[in-house]
């Protein structure tokens, strides 16, 4: 049986701070035993259109996703990364990240 944690939190707008505190919250559930983490949607920057352009970021190369995979390595888990602003050939997504065991 796998072991799930759905986390919800507040967010700012500094987008480190957002990172770190999702960063705290899933290391307290992997402590509490999960084996799979879902962040919830935009845990990365506040939520609304004005926000999505100025915090999209490029996958694989931006700081979230970076910050994700070192996440689901440093704990052996499955991680949902909720969604994140993503820019791509000039357009806006809002992109959810996954990570599993198999994360080079």
């Amino acid at each position: 049986m796998l072991r799930f944690a759905g986390i919800q939190m507040m967010v700012c707008a500094d987008k480190s701070s957002n990172l770190k505190k999702a960063s705290q919250l899933v290391s307290e559930a992997v402590r509490a035993g999960a084996q799979l983490v879902s962040l919830p949607e935009c845990f990365n920057c506040p939520y609304g259109n004005q926000y999505f352009a100025p915090y999209a970021e490029k996958i694989p190369d931006g700081q979230t996703f970076n910050h994700l995979k070192t996440l689901a390595l440093e704990h052996k888990i499955h991680l949902i990364g909720g969604t994140i602003p993503e820019e791509c050939e000039g357009n806006l997504y809002n992109t959810s990240i996954v990570f599993n065991l198999m994360v080079k």
